[in-house]
């Protein structure tokens, strides 16, 4: 298979959306997914990336919702620990992808699956 440099330039935009700020993160390995649906690689890496991204949102949600209750304070530390595995895995995804290689995020292919 080979993989242009527009595949690969997409496929790192989507792992590293969350530089973008905002929602960012979301909207754009989204779009991605949308648009690029019968490339199989773009789509694999833009997959991969919005589950991760979505998953960390909803995390965040759900920790401040819970700091509201004065409970999410104990989750600040495990959120945080969360937010440093992304930025790591989707460093090694952004170089795998400039390789030309798949890559899948660890602890949310179950989810990654049932898209």
């Amino acid at each position: 298979m080979n993989i242009t440099g527009e595949q690969k330039l997409l496929a790192i935009l989507a792992h590293l959306a969350y530089l973008l700020g905002g929602l960012g993160f979301i909207i754009a390995p989204l779009v991605i997914f949308l648009l690029r649906k019968e490339d199989p690689f773009v789509y694999h890496h833009a997959k991969q990336a919005l589950v991760a991204h979505l998953a960390i949102l909803a995390a965040s949600v759900i920790t401040s919702l819970l700091c509201i209750l004065l409970i999410g304070f104990l989750l600040v530390p495990v959120l945080a620990l969360l937010w440093l595995l992304l930025l790591i895995t989707s460093i090694i995804a952004a170089v795998k992808s400039a390789d030309g290689q798949f890559y899948e995020y660890p602890l949310i292919q179950s989810l990654v699956h049932k898209l």
